[in-house]
C-alpha cells in the first residue's frame, strides 16, 4: 500500500526532509530507512564524533568504517556470498589497506624505521632576553643516524601512501561487484 500525499507530507515533516521519500516509497521501506540510518549513526559515531576538518586523519578514520564494514560483509555467512576465488584476494586487499590506514594515522614511521630516542632535549635561557636556546645531549653519530632514519621514513610513508591510494583507485569500485 502506498502512501497518500499528504502522508508522505507529514513524515517528510517529520524527519525535517530527511527521509528518502518519493512516490511508490511504502511504510516498509521507510521503517527499513530508520533502521539503516539508525545502524549507520551507530558504526560511525565514533569517528563522526573526533571528525576535525582541518584534519586529513579524520577523513581516513570514516574510510577505515567504511572498509571494515565492507570487510565484514565480505566474511559474513550468507546466501549471496561470492566464491573463495574472487572473494579472497579482495578480502586481502580490503586488510591490506585497513592495515595501511592504520600505519598512517599512528604516523609511526620514524620509530619503525629506528629511530633513536636515547638523549635529552632542554632549554638554555638566553643572557639579558627573555628567550631561550634548545639544546641536547645527542652527539653527532645520533644526529646522523636520525637523518638517515627520518629520510626512510618519508620514503617508507611516501610508498605506503602511494600502495594505498593504488590499491583504492583500482578496485574500490570493483569491490561489490
Amino acid at each position: 500500500m502506498a502512501l497518500t500525499y499528504h502522508q508522505q507530507k507529514f513524515i517528510n515533516r517529520l524527519t525535517i526532509g530527511l527521509s528518502t521519500m518519493g512516490a511508490g516509497f511504502t511504510m516498509r521501506d521507510i521503517l527499513y530507512n530508520f533502521r539503516q540510518s539508525f545502524k549507520s549513526f551507530r558504526r560511525f559515531f565514533k569517528a563522526v564524533w573526533n571528525f576535525r576538518s582541518f584534519d586529513y586523519t579524520s577523513t581516513l578514520s570514516v574510510l577505515e568504517v567504511c572498509l571494515k564494514m565492507q570487510l565484514d560483509s565480505f566474511q559474513a555467512e550468507s546466501a549471496f556470498k561470492e566464491v573463495d576465488e574472487t572473494r579472497l584476494p579482495k578480502e586481502a586487499q580490503l586488510q591490506r589497506c585497513l592495515q595501511l590506514l592504520d600505519n598512517i594515522m599512528k604516523d609511526d614511521y620514524s620509530e619503525r624505521c629506528g629511530y633513536d630516542h636515547n638523549f635529552e632535549v632542554f632549554f638554555v635561557p638566553i643572557e639579558g632576553s627573555t628567550c631561550s636556546t634548545m639544546e641536547s645531549t645527542a652527539t653527532k653519530e645520533q644526529k646522523k643516524h636520525n637523518r638517515k632514519v627520518r629520510e626512510k621514513a618519508n620514503e617508507l610513508q611516501e610508498a605506503e601512501w602511494n600502495e594505498l591510494m593504488d590499491i583504492l583507485r583500482s578496485n574500490l569500485r570493483n569491490y561489490w561487484t
